[in-house]
This record gives C-alpha cells, structure tokens and sequence, in this order.
C-alpha cells in the first residue's frame, strides 16, 4: 500500500516500521499464534463465516482500545455497589490510586507508548483545570470528600478525561488509521483552544459551540478514515465516526453519574439521564483530545481512492437523494404518530436529526453540478439556521400556518440552540449514507 506523508504533520510509520504486538507484549505471543491459526480457519470456512469473525473482531478491538477507559468505569460502578458508606477512606482516593496503577500497568506491558502516555498527561491536566473551574460556578459537584483533591475536585476526575486521550491513542494503533482529505492540523489546533477556551468562559453568557460545531463539522465533512479490522481497510466517514465517538462517551458518562461519582444540578435528588445536549460538549471536548493524538501519531494518508471510471451520473444522484429523501420523509411521519407514544426526547430531537437529514438530502438532490458534498453540508446546515431563526418571525398568516401540521412540520414552532444539534447529526449522517450509496454504486460499475 502506497503511503503519502501529510507535510505539515510527523512522520507517517510504514507497516514494516510497526513492532507486532507479540514483540510489543511477548506474553501474548502464543494468543497471537493461535488466532493465525483461528483465521486460516475461517478463510477456509468461506466469505460468511469470514464476515462474521470480522465482525467479533472489530468488537474485541473496540474493547482493547477501551480498555483503560472501561477498567475506571467499572471501578466506579463496583465501588458503588461495594464501599462502606462510612469507610475511612473515601472511594474517590482508592479511585485514584487504581488508575495510577492502570497507567503504570500499561506503560510497563508496552500497551500504551510513552508518546501515547504524554498525550494523556497533557489531557489529564486541561481535564482536570476545566474541572476545578466547573465545579467552582457549580456545573456539576463531586459529593463525597477525599484526600487527594484539587479545590472541588477529587484528582482522579483527570483521569476521565484521560480515558478519551488513550481511547483515541489505542485506536489509532489497532486500526492502523490512514486519511484521505483530512482537516488541517494548524486548523484543528486554533479549533482546539477556541474550544477549550469557549468551556472556560461559556457561563459569561456568550457561548460560541454551535459555531464552533459548524467549523468542525466543514473541517470534517470531506474526510475519510480508514480502518484493518482484519485483511483489508474499510473505509468511513470520519465525521460520523467522531459523532459515534462522542455518543458512546455520553453512554459512558450516564453510567459514572448512575454510580453517584459526579452529579449534576438536576441529579440531586434522585438520578436521571444526562441532557441529550450534553453530546455538543462531548462532541467538542473530543475534538481537542482527537488534536493532539493526531499531533502525535501524524496523518498517513492513503489508501487511494476507489479507481472508479466516473462519477455517480448527475441525473442518478439526484434521483437516489431524492429516493432517501423520501424515505426519510417517511420515518418522520411514523415518529409523528401519536400510538408510539414516544419520549419527547425522542419525538422532539430524533425529528430534528430526522428533518435535517431530509434537508441534506434535498440539497444534494437540487445542487448544481459543481457542488460537493462539503458544500451541500455547508448549506444544508446554513439553511437549517435560516428556519431556526424564521422562528423569531412572528405574523398572522405565518402564526396561522405554524399551527397546522404541515407547519409544524416544516417550520415549527419553538427556537432553540439545540435544535441545531440535531440538524448537525442528521446533516452528518444522511451525508455518511450518501458517500456509502455513491461508492457501493461505483464499485458495481467497475469490470470484474
């Protein structure tokens, strides 16, 4: 496989530089032998049975890449269900000691590289300085005290954030990622801190993360990511795999809150989920973890492109977005109905994930022909901004329309940030889709 080096980034590491994880770790050398023996099995079992081994593949890699993160979840939640409510000790620095140890286990395994370990240091402090400032104007409270402890802060919270920080590190390394059309780093880094600074002063009442948002999904639209699960790379949008990252991490953060580690305001007396909108603080805080192990580990870029003759026909694009668009219309009347009896979170944002899908779709249908997909983004989501804000508009014969179900349904009737957020996943994944559709297509034209 041919690799290019991005030059604004460190070297690109060729398959025959990497050290095999048996050399990396030789306690696993005859795991590894086995599994060479597994898979020349499956290969002689056929394509199906070859599909279904990459499949449980792909999971026990996703589950090796969080292994330190999913090792401090658990420990939050045992010592949960196990610690004596009047222990000496608080369970916060037992909490902190372990991850010490986890961090120290990995480095001495070589399961994690020194390069790879800095990275998480450097998250583990912006982590735990957001933190200390987050606890001080009340955003969140860790209720029990402890020894080890910044102002408000146990100082195992630093670790959390470092969970994302060796996640993205680890998954680098077992998927062996390469890029095509990736953002600028010198544009992910004026990203990153305009980020962190936004977390820093958001409480002043001038919050900029829908902007920010806006940026990194333009950044990021036109990229694509490469994966080995196995043999072969498979090819992703890296956006939606970005957007996956920061819902599995929302997944993750409702089970430390579960465990009663942090709380927020409205978890005080007793426990429910964590706003949906906390995906948008997710989604950027992973943006300056993603920053600076990309800093690290340089940007291969390849494979190449699939060698198709031609483009999609014009007239067949618009003809497939509109076919989804319509699909999509459809589902969103089927959340519409009333029988499902839905949560209104559900109904309320997974329309609007919905509806800006169904923008995108119609974008990309009725574009001219020089546009492209990052350009349908762009006025996909700029359109959708337009109709938030038309909210704001108030006549009597728009008021009226408003009230009927095809203005509900096209115009609606509350404005809020959030709305955009949902705009955004549905943009990001219809446009994911889209790329699928287009390259299955592409490569059924190819000869065999």
């Amino acid at each position: 496989m041919a690799l290019e080096r991005s030059p604004e980034c460190g070297p690109a590491s060729t398959p025959g530089e990497r050290v095999s994880a048996a050399a990396q770790w030789p306690a696993i050398a005859g795991f590894v032998a086995a599994e060479a023996r597994l898979q020349e099995a499956v290969l002689a079992r056929g394509r199906v049975a070859a599909a279904i081994y990459e499949f449980v593949r792909f999971g026990l890699k996703q589950g090796w890449a969080c292994l330190f993160g999913g090792l401090l979840l658990a420990l939050m939640l045992g010592t949960r269900l196990v610690w004596p409510s009047h222990a000496p000790i608080a369970r916060y620095d037992p909490l902190f000691l372990a991850a010490v140890t986890l961090q120290v286990i990995l480095l001495r395994t070589r399961m994690e590289t020194w390069s790879e370990a800095g990275v998480i240091l450097v998250f583990h402090v912006i982590g735990t300085a957001m933190e200390v400032h987050k606890t001080a104007i009340g955003s969140w409270i860790y209720p029990e005290a402890n020894l080890f402890r910044l102002g408000g802060v146990p100082l195992f919270t630093g670790f959390m954030y470092a969970a994302v920080g060796s996640y993205l590190a680890r998954v680098w390394r077992l998927f062996d990622f390469r890029f095509t059309r990736h953002p600028s780093l010198r544009l992910l880094s004026v990203l990153s801190i305009a980020i962190y600074v936004n977390f820093l002063t958001d409480h002043l009442g001038v919050d900029l993360r829908f902007g920010l948002i806006g940026i990194a999904v333009a950044a990021f639209a036109p990229a694509t990511v490469y994966f080995k699960v196995w043999r072969t790379h498979r090819a992703m949008p890296l956006l939606l795999g970005l957007l996956l990252v920061a819902l599995f991490i929302w997944f993750a953060e409702n089970l430390g809150t579960l465990s009663g580690t942090w709380l927020y305001p409205n978890q005080r007396q007793h426990w429910s989920l964590v706003p949906v909108a906390k995906l948008s603080s997710w989604f950027l805080l992973m943006i300056v973890s993603y920053t600076l192990v990309a800093r690290v580990n340089g940007i291969a870029i390849g494979p190449a492109a699939m060698p198709a003759p031609a483009r999609m026909d014009l007239p067949l694009a618009r003809a497939a977005h509109l076919g989804l668009a319509a699909a999509v219309i459809g589902l969103g009347l089927l959340l519409r109905v009333p029988a499902w009896n839905l949560p209104l979170a559900v109904h309320h944002y997974g329309g609007g994930i919905l509806w800006g899908a169904m923008l995108f779709l119609l974008v990309a249908a009725l574009r001219p022909a020089g546009w492209g997909l990052r350009t349908c983004m762009i006025a996909a989501f700029f359109g959708a901004g337009l109709i938030e804000a038309s909210r704001l508009v108030h006549t009597p014969a728009l008021d009226a329309f408003r009230a009927t179900l095809p203005g509900q349904l096209l115009l609606g009737t509350l404005v809020s940030p959030w709305n955009l957020c949902a705009y955004a996943v549905g943009i990001a994944v219809a446009a994911a889709l889209a790329v699928s559709f287009h390259r299955d297509r592409r490569r059924a034209a190819l000869p065999a």
